[in-house]
């Protein structure tokens, strides 16, 4: 298991130094340079390197004891916790598929002989390229259609959906009305549609042909036709369905206007969108026309960076000096005690607001917000730490590894920690739920990170402000509850499975 993750340290980190030196945007591996230069070094390197001291340094097993097997054994029973463990890696094991599951840019584009791949490099083609006009990045959405109507040969294969989590907006989408009884309907719905509806010319989707009033299925107020070149030709009124005026401005002769080849009645759908599997919305949109499956998705890999940096620090601040507050006691336990009650004292969403409001929403980035975070949130393992540590210390194992001349460092970090490790293990689920909700939480109150992040609590937001919009307060609601159900049952599940009062005889 040990050479096993020192060598996926070493890949990783190879792939995200090679990404970063060829240009390229791989999924996940990315993540590290995205969060800047330093830190993408950093972290690359870090891998790398503890890769390299895993394989040297470390066993390539890890022995298990009977007692941990046992325990392991009865978490796998516990029914509830497992399959929420398993669907929880199978949510990780998406997330990292990253921008070739969720994004603008499509996966290949084959035109003219040349095969393109721009979701996976950092070079953005204009549309020149894809014999378009300008110097503007080709939008593939476009592309697609267009390569599809010309029927060149061509292709664009695009993820399965379709949309950036942030900056992405969706301005307008058009649904087609559907004839029944003689009246017209918006699909799915089951009363008419009452609103504006309009038609085009089948040679030229973008010329109006009619722009019209409907009241409950039928044509009720004012009713435009316009010619090809978009010059007002026809006015009349209608109520109920009955023409009761027409005026024609000669613009086209009646003759033309009523032989003209349309489209169906179609209707302007304006942010938030309901969902439209046509479009790739499939849980439709915001206010701003982003889409909100794209955000979701884009807001649990958030998530998951948060956990990984969060635990990094907290766990390794928090068991560090609280194992050694334990173990050593004297003035450094005292001393630790008072800055503890020091940080514990202060009010943390208060100070988390002052440093967010000094620094600023458009700088805050996301190893900035969870120091901030962390320098609050390691005083409570330490506790815990301590406590276990003054109970093991007096144990019979250290009073002999100590007789054998051990240090302080191969007690704490080869006997003392390993023993506790139960404990640790049962509270880590717990500080996952508490990570995401203070960042849903923070950016639900306009304290967290900028628009360029996709974050739930702005999507929380955003839905509270729109009620009308019911499918974004419902899909935020469901897919929080889904992801801390799963966490926590997974918590309840090692917490059962690693009670020591279980397993005080062998089975």
């Amino acid at each position: 298991m040990i050479r096993c993750l020192a060598i996926a340290s070493l890949v990783v980190g190879s792939l995200s130094v090679l990404g970063e030196w060829f240009a390229l945007d791989l999924p996940s591996v990315s993540w590290f340079f995205e969060m800047g230069p330093v830190f993408g070094w950093m972290g690359s390197l870090t891998l790398l390197l503890g890769g390299i001291a895993a394989l040297v340094f470390l066993p390539a097993t890890v022995k298990w004891t009977p007692v941990t097997l046992q325990r392991f054994r009865r978490f796998r029973s516990i029914r509830r916790g497992w399959w929420s463990l398993l669907l929880l890696a199978a949510l990780v094991l998406l997330a990292l598929l990253d921008h070739s599951l969720v994004g603008k840019r499509a996966l290949i584009v084959k035109q003219g002989g040349s095969w393109y791949f721009p979701a996976f490099v950092k070079q953005r083609y204009p549309e020149k390229t894809f014999s378009g006009k300008g110097e503007a990045e080709t939008d593939y959405r476009q592309l697609k259609e267009r390569l599809r109507r010309e029927n060149r040969g061509g292709f664009v294969l695009m993820p399965p959906v379709p949309w950036d989590p942030v900056l992405d907006s969706d301005d307008r989408q058009t649904v087609n009305l559907a004839l029944r009884d003689g009246l017209l309907y918006r699909p799915g719905d089951d009363r008419p549609y009452s609103g504006r509806a309009l038609r085009y010319y089948t040679g030229n989707l973008t010329a109006k042909h009619t722009d019209a009033r409907i009241r409950r299925g039928l044509p009720d107020g004012e009713w435009l036709g316009y010619a090809p070149d978009g010059g007002l030709a026809v006015r009349a009124t209608y109520r109920a369905g009955e023409k009761v005026r027409e005026e024609f401005t000669g613009e086209m002769g009646p003759g033309a206007f009523a032989s003209a080849a349309t489209t169906d009645w179609n209707v302007v759908l304006y942010p938030a969108i309901p969902p439209m599997w046509k479009a790739g919305h499939y849980l439709g949109t915001d206010s701003r026309g982003w889409d909100v499956l794209a955000q979701m998705y884009g807001g649990w890999q958030l998530n998951l960076k948060a956990i990984l940096i969060y635990l990094t620090l907290t766990y390794g601040l928090g068991v560090v000096i609280g194992t050694l507050m334990g173990f050593w006691g004297g003035w450094f336990d005292l001393l630790f005690q008072r800055i503890i009650e020091i940080l514990e004292n202060l009010p943390f969403l208060y100070i988390v607001m002052i440093v967010v409001g000094v620094v600023g929403v458009a700088n805050m980035n996301l190893p900035l917000l969870l120091g901030v975070i962390c320098v609050f949130s390691w005083t409570g393992l330490t506790y815990t730490m301590r406590a276990l540590s003054y109970k093991e210390k007096e144990r019979d194992y250290i009073a002999a590894v100590r007789l054998q001349g051990a240090g302080t460092f191969r007690i704490v970090t080869r006997y003392l920690v390993p023993n506790v490790l139960a404990t640790l293990v049962t509270l880590i689920p717990f500080s996952v739920v508490g990570i995401i909700t203070s960042l849903t939480a923070l950016a639900f109150v306009g304290f967290g990170l900028p628009e360029t992040h996709a974050q739930w609590g702005v999507l929380f937001d955003d839905g509270l402000n729109h009620l009308s919009a019911g499918w974004i307060t419902i899909s935020m609601f469901a897919i929080m509850v889904i992801i801390l159900l799963l966490v926590t049952f997974v918590g309840e599940a090692l917490r059962e499975a690693f009670d020591p009062k279980k397993f005080t005889t062998y089975q």
